[in-house]
């Protein structure tokens, strides 16, 4: 995997440096995702089909996670991961999939094959995807939680949070704010932040 981490950025002193394999046979979204994943610090080794990522995997250098495509020639996402999970050096290498559909049938079959996060790339960004990877991995120390504002106890907490903040957040009764946690260095301590 070593010859794709040209450009790395190195993560915080004392921190591994993450290893992921992204698969994808569109070559845009798969530039598009090495590129983001290496600014933020992961080594990266980017293939086109499930057939390069298992032969790769082969090779010994083993990644912390695999972000793969699931429609892909050759060999598809779901197949990966079936050789991923018969095979005893893989089997518990965290899969995360990325679906242009995200049609409830592909879910379910990600979800029997113990896919860490199935994401929808409509509606999700490159460095959402990142974040979301680095939290699963421990990387991160911010979480997200979204509030239901028809919770009386929501509004409230909500309400105090945004006396501290600099730009309020309004939303009708019944939408959905999130707050973002954020670990600090004083353990069981986070810090707050409502994102609108």
């Amino acid at each position: 995997m070593g010859q794709d981490a040209s450009g790395a950025n190195a993560k915080g002193a004392g921190q591994k440096q993450q290893k992921i394999l992204v698969v994808d046979d569109d070559q845009l979204l798969l530039g598009t995702y090495a590129a983001v994943f290496r600014a933020d610090g992961f080594e990266v080794h980017a293939v086109s089909n499930g057939e390069e990522a298992f032969a790769a995997l082969s090779e010994g250098d083993t990644p912390d996670i695999v972000f793969t495509g699931i429609m892909m020639p050759k060999m598809g996402g779901f197949e990966l991961i079936e050789k991923m999970r018969a095979d005893p050096r893989f089997a518990k290498i965290p899969v995360v999939i990325s679906s242009h559909r995200g049609i409830s049938e592909d879910k379910d079959r990600a979800e029997k094959l113990g896919v860490s996060d199935f994401i929808v790339q409509g509606f999700t960004t490159p460095r959402e995807v990142v974040r979301r990877i680095e939290l699963m991995l421990g990387v991160s120390r911010k979480f997200r939680i979204a509030v239901s504002l028809d919770r009386f106890s929501a509004s409230a907490l909500i309400e105090i949070l945004n006396r501290n903040q600099t730009t309020p957040c309004v939303s009708a009764p019944g939408e959905e704010i999130v707050l973002e946690l954020e670990g600090t260095p004083e353990p069981d301590k986070f810090r707050v932040r409502i994102i609108c």
